[in-house]
């Protein structure tokens, strides 16, 4: 049966692959970090226009498109505000690596090659190897056998991430032992969420990382340019309620009103 750190079996193709894209994700982090911009959300707040909102649907966490001239990020905000801001950072390596792509085909298609370059991106931008391994010697400091859940902890909050997605990284980068992922990574299933919620407060941390985010937000920047496209005729009243559903919203809400002959 296949595991989940099946991740570990790399090709020397996609090690080389992978080795690419964390320059690309080590230049791209630093060059916002110049500017003052560190968390995920403001970075893409600069890149494009951020749309946040829960779906009750769990099959997609996140896409980007470009419509009506300008690149769109939507996070599905019914996962955890760490499994959220991993998917922020993939959809930033779909606008970093992916670009020429999006102005051709507005929606990038699921396919694998494409999907796994913007996951490795994501994993290199928010837990860069040389700052997992400095910070897991400065606040773990045990052999990768003794790693235990608190260890996992404490990491995933100072990198801001979902504890899988940090466990997974330490086993990755051989900080922990593969033998102990089965058992480390039970803390994070959907039974022992109230046991993880209890061992982070314990740790001292608040729970927001492990919980739902929930979050509702929409650039408003996203409004005025549908808006504007719409009130110097370069969309149709059709157009606009589709664009505007998008984010809850209906023309009548702004005093549009459809004229006759409009579609």
């Amino acid at each position: 049966m296949k595991k989940y750190y099946d991740f570990l079996d790399y090709s020397p193709e996609e090690k080389l692959l992978r080795l690419s894209i964390r320059e690309k994700a080590d230049e791209i982090r630093i060059s916002w970090a110049k500017k003052g911009l560190f968390d995920v959300f403001d970075i893409l707040e600069n890149e494009c226009i951020l749309i946040r909102k829960p779906l009750e649907t769990t099959e997609f966490s996140g896409f980007t498109t470009y419509i009506e001239g300008c690149f769109i990020v939507f996070l599905n905000s019914t996962y955890t505000v760490g499994h959220e801001r991993f998917s922020g950072a993939h959809e930033l390596g779909h606008l970093v690596m992916h670009r020429e792509k999006l102005l051709k085909e507005s929606l990038l298609s699921t396919e694998t090659v494409i999907e796994q370059e913007a996951t490795m991106f994501a994993v290199e931008f928010l837990m860069p190897t040389a700052g997992v391994e400095e910070i897991f010697h400065k606040i773990v400091g045990v052999e990768p056998n003794q790693v235990n859940v608190k260890h996992v902890i404490r990491m995933h909050h100072y990198f801001k991430v979902s504890y899988k997605a940090m466990l997974k990284r330490l086993i990755y980068l051989r900080l922990c032992d593969v033998n102990l992922f089965d058992s480390l990574c039970d803390y994070c299933s959907l039974e022992n969420a109230e046991l993880l919620q209890d061992l982070t407060r314990k740790e001292g941390y608040n729970c927001d990382l492990i919980k739902k985010s929930n979050t509702q937000y929409v650039s408003k920047e996203y409004e005025e340019i549908i808006r504007r496209n719409y009130e110097t005729g370069k969309i149709s009243y059709k157009r606009l309620e589709f664009l505007l559903g998008f984010i809850g919203r209906d023309p009548i809400d702004y005093g549009y009103e459809v004229s006759d002959g409009e579609n």
